[in-house]
């Protein structure tokens, strides 16, 4: 389709896809507030562009791209020195096992994950949480596959040291267990 849908097809469009731009929204941002003023003003400059979307590409990666925008547009208001991850609590209990089994592991995944540079957050949700091709996130995102395959690849390997203590896997200063 080359021609911009209806207004009434888009609003519905809106809703239907409300829920996966707060999805995203949240994991990028690790915060329900934060993400709920995100996708707020993401469906605002949606609605204000709406004539802009034409079908080339699906409504998802449209909307996604407008959250994303938004995203880096808030994080430079607010300025790179704000990190999210100055709230991590220590709360490492005695057995791993208890942790991975708890509701907690998710939470302290996610601020690990929010904690990550921006370019990792975005390439890791759109690849593992939204299960984007590789591809896909680098046309969402504007940027080579190989950018994509390099912040994911440290997007893990950040995330693998982090929680590497929370799930009894200390790791040496080469990344290797100790034997």
């Amino acid at each position: 389709m080359d021609q911009p849908v209806d207004r009434d097809s888009f609003d519905r469009l809106m809703v239907e896809h409300l829920p996966g731009a707060l999805r995203l929204a949240v994991r990028l941002v690790g915060d329900v507030d934060r993400a709920e003023e995100l996708v707020q003003e993401a469906m605002l400059r949606g609605s204000r562009g709406w004539q802009g979307f034409r079908g080339q590409s699906k409504f998802t990666t449209w909307l996604f791209q407008i959250v994303i925008n938004v995203f880096r547009d808030q994080l430079r208001r607010r300025g790179a020195s704000e990190e999210l991850s100055d709230g991590l609590p220590d709360v490492r209990p005695n057995d791993p096992r208890e942790i991975a089994s708890s509701a907690e592991m998710g939470e302290l995944v996610a601020r690990h994950v929010s904690s990550l540079p921006p370019r990792q957050r975005e390439v890791l949700v759109l690849v593992v949480y939204e299960q984007y091709s590789q591809s896909q996130a680098a046309d969402l995102l504007q940027i080579s596959l190989q950018n994509v395959r390099t912040n994911l690849h440290l997007a893990r390997q950040t995330l693998k040291k982090q929680l590497a203590v929370y799930l009894g896997e200390d790791h040496g200063e080469n990344g290797t267990r100790p034997i």
